[in-house]
């Protein structure tokens, strides 16, 4: 963004000396012609800047949810990010989406290591790999597309960051058969 400061001072500054050294020579239409030439110097850095502050304020605005929020159908959906690289889901926003009713009790049983409580209000959360695990075991259409958005958006790019990281999970005992 300074750069583009800088650009705009400094053809500002060009005008400026052009116009008045046509004022100087006695070219007092020429000034009027000037500000034409302002408007063409102007006009792409203006644009420019105006596009880097839009970019600036997105990025402020929306920096503390980068990573944690996705969107279903446009249902939100919480994920925290541990330092493992490991997402954690938030279990009331899936419910609200697939409507799958098992208890909190009957997931940390049958998920121990991808069950738990997470975020400021303890709330309970489906790790990654054990909301996959879970939702192949639902048959209805709405799950089925569900299980394709969440290993397409929140899975998939997990696992080539751990990965990338070289972080291995431990074993995974909750792992669909179907898989």
């Amino acid at each position: 963004m300074i750069q583009i400061l800088t650009t705009i001072a400094i053809r500002l500054a060009l005008c400026a000396a052009a116009t008045w050294a046509l004022w100087r020579l006695g070219f007092g239409t020429g000034v009027v012609f000037m500000a034409a030439a302002v408007g063409l110097a102007l006009a792409r850095p203006l644009v420019d800047l105006t596009i880097a502050l839009w970019q600036a304020m997105r990025h402020a605005n929306w920096r503390e949810l980068e990573g944690h929020h996705f969107a279903f159908k446009g249902r939100s959906v919480r994920v925290v990010e541990d330092a493992g690289h490991q997402r954690w889901i938030r279990l009331a926003d899936i419910r609200a989406i697939a409507g799958f009713t098992a208890s909190d009790a009957s997931l940390r049983i049958t998920y121990p290591g991808g069950w738990g409580l997470r975020g400021r209000l303890r709330e309970p959360y489906l790790s990654d790999e054990a909301l996959l695990a879970h939702i192949a075991k639902e048959h209805s259409p709405e799950a089925l597309r569900l299980r394709r958005w969440v290993e397409r958006e929140i899975v998939f790019p997990a696992r080539r960051q751990r990965e990338r990281y070289g972080v291995k999970l431990q074993t995974l005992d909750f792992r669909s058969s179907n898989d």
